[in-house]
């Protein structure tokens, strides 16, 4: 009886341990990492960063939902137009790479009035850039999606919302950037607060803009860009809220506003890396479009269907991965690489659990998941085949979501880039087009191809980290 009572005794004086953990970390009040439990360490920056992506996570889910109401045509015209702006916010991601890179080694060295010149660096290369793009893709987007391969009634029935969504990229390459910066400085609390707010907004507005209600008209397509639209804006608005206020552990001053040519080229130079990084799987992604297009467009609804649920499900471990790779930057600016290697490795196990039971969830859950989003029995058929597939990457994709980040974070991004050149331009797009036109395959030999690059790219990050050589770098 006494052994009893010290159990329940040890079990509830753990689970209040675990509850003030999580407490912490949602609250982002501890913002240094580089010394006590390394696990502790995960715990307070994944916590954040996987609620941030269960966030993205439920936005895309109804987002899909609420767009495939309108039929497979909204499908195909709203998948292709995001496609095109995923490639363009790459931009972004380079950007928010480097930052956090940066950043993250400053403030390991205890540097954070230098880490805050980074930051608005970091914002008016940001801002800069976004600019252009967004003016350039409102104004040309006819010819984008000609080239993508939408017909021209597709076009003219996208027209309004594809100019809405190209315009407000502006939004979201600042809100993707200044993530970045948020996330290198252990605020990854922040960076989760303000997805939050932002897709929240999406979230609520859409089916209002969409459908109608009251005195709001129903505006279809145009309603779910406007929602995007007023979202991004909100999130962007809330982050410059919260920099001016000065709460980050980085110091924001006058000191700190002026423009720095030698930080911005250097941000550039990690930016540019990053950018070309990202731009591989996104380019990847509008190409392999155009290859599942040639089986007509239920194939290629059924493939963005299977591929927005399939990413959804993943983007928690993509929040562990974030996490790891702060805390590598962390450590190597802390002159701690062999705690980093060791915090690397413990993320990725915890990923390689959460993934394998998601490959198992799909085995039952797979077809009442693709049917809330088509009723059609052939875009369904090809939603769960390409499901099926990609679970069987799950495993080893755990590791790889962790080591891409974590060598990004030390600077290493040159290495990754090559790594996803092999996975996307050597292997999946050439294997694609072979498995699935040229042997006639269909479908299943791109979804085979997909499965096959996956595998390559797991194997080579592993092989790379455990080289070691991203421990030398210097940023």
């Amino acid at each position: 009886m006494k052994l009893y009572k010290q159990k329940i005794k040890a079990a509830t004086a753990y689970s209040v341990y675990c509850i003030d953990l999580l407490k912490l970390a949602i609250g982002g009040k501890e913002k240094h990492f580089t010394s006590g439990s390394i696990n502790r360490a995960i715990v307070l920056l994944a916590v954040p960063m996987v609620l941030e992506l269960v966030m993205e996570s439920l936005f895309v889910c109804a987002n899909l939902f609420f767009v495939s109401r309108l039929g497979a045509h909204a499908i195909s015209i709203a998948g292709t137009t995001e496609s095109v702006i995923s490639f363009a916010y790459s931009v972004s991601i380079g950007l928010s790479v480097s930052a956090s890179a940066i950043i993250s080694r400053r403030i390991g060295e205890k540097k954070p009035r230098t880490a805050g010149l980074t930051a608005m660096q970091v914002i008016y290369t940001a801002l800069a850039i976004s600019l252009v793009i967004s003016i350039v893709s409102a104004l040309f987007y006819r010819p984008i999606l000609q080239w993508m391969g939408l017909t021209t009634q597709l076009i003219d029935e996208g027209a309004l919302f594809s100019r809405i969504l190209f315009g407000s990229t502006l939004f979201i390459i600042l809100r993707i950037a200044i993530n970045g910066i948020f996330r290198g400085s252990g605020d990854a609390a922040l960076a989760m607060r303000t997805l939050w707010l932002s897709n929240g907004i999406n979230i609520m507005l859409c089916p209002l803009l969409i459908f109608g209600w009251g005195p709001l008209p129903a505006l279809g397509l145009t309603g779910a860009a406007l929602a995007t639209a007023i979202a991004r804006i909100a999130g962007v608005g809330y982050q410059a809220w919260y920099l001016l206020r000065g709460k980050t552990i980085i110091t924001i001053g006058r000191a700190q506003l002026v423009l720095v040519p030698t930080i911005i080229k250097k941000i550039v130079k990690q930016a540019t890396g990053g950018t070309l990084q990202y731009m591989i799987p996104a380019s990847s992604w509008m190409f392999m479009i155009k290859i599942v297009a040639y089986f007509g467009p239920n194939a290629l609804a059924g493939y963005i269907v299977a591929q927005r649920v399939a990413s959804v499900a993943t983007m928690p471990a993509w929040g562990i991965g974030n996490a790891a790779g702060v805390l590598t930057g962390q450590n190597l600016g802390a002159r701690q690489p062999e705690r980093a290697v060791q915090t690397v490795w413990k993320a990725g196990s915890v990923n390689m659990c959460f993934l394998t039971g998601v490959a198992i969830c799909w085995l039952f859950a797979a077809r009442p998941v693709v049917s809330l989003f088509s009723d059609i029995r052939e875009v369904i058929s090809y939603s769960m085949l390409y499901i099926q597939f990609i679970s069987l990457a799950y495993i080893l994709l755990g590791y790889t979501m962790v080591i891409s980040r974590s060598l990004n974070a030390a600077g290493d991004i040159k290495q990754v880039s090559l790594l996803y050149i092999l996975m996307f331009y050597i292997t999946q797009l050439p294997l694609a087009w072979l498995l699935g036109i040229t042997l006639n395959w269909g479908p299943k030999g791109i979804f085979i191809a997909i499965l096959v690059s996956e595998l390559v790219l797991a194997i080579a990050c592993i092989t790379v980290f455990r080289k070691g050589k991203w421990k030398q770098i210097k940023v």
